[in-house]
């Protein structure tokens, strides 16, 4: 576990108010949320419409013998894409300081990590998730310090 150390000079009033702030319970619920909402739509929306293009790692295309299956059997859907039941199951949970997200298809991790079939990455935090993440979380702080008259 991380920890923050903060050391509060100069007006005394705000100072007082920084040293308030600073020692309450940190509550992230909204950001956590929207954080938790975001990617589980990113996941199912983006990453599968691009088919992994996203993160720079495209899908490998599919067995020459199943993708004839498939066309037969489910025409105009893509890699992935038979049932959507894949796609639709992106879930997440968020608390004032977490959010867990994951997939409850129970094929999910083979595909995601390459168990027995080509990897095709569905879930992953690149550069960019990671900097929407941190402006998620600056908004939330900023807006609770405003509300607490700290700017």
């Amino acid at each position: 576990m991380t920890t923050i150390q903060v050391t509060i000079d100069g007006d005394k009033e705000l100072a007082s108010k920084l040293r308030s702030f600073a020692g309450s319970s940190l509550d992230l619920t909204n950001s956590m949320g929207g954080i938790g909402l975001y990617l589980t739509n990113f996941f199912s929306g983006e990453v599968f419409a691009s088919r992994g293009q996203v993160f720079g790692k495209p899908w490998p295309a599919l067995n020459p013998n199943y993708a004839a299956f498939k066309a037969r059997e489910f025409p105009g859907r893509p890699p992935l894409i038979r049932t959507g039941l894949m796609q639709r199951s992106f879930k997440h949970k968020s608390t004032s300081l977490t959010t867990s997200l994951w997939n409850e298809a129970a094929y999910f991790d083979n595909h995601n990590e390459g168990w027995g079939v080509p990897e095709r990455v569905m879930m992953q935090i690149d550069e960019q998730r990671e900097l929407r993440i941190v402006k998620y979380i600056v908004s939330d702080l900023t807006t609770q310090m405003d509300n607490a008259g700290l700017i």
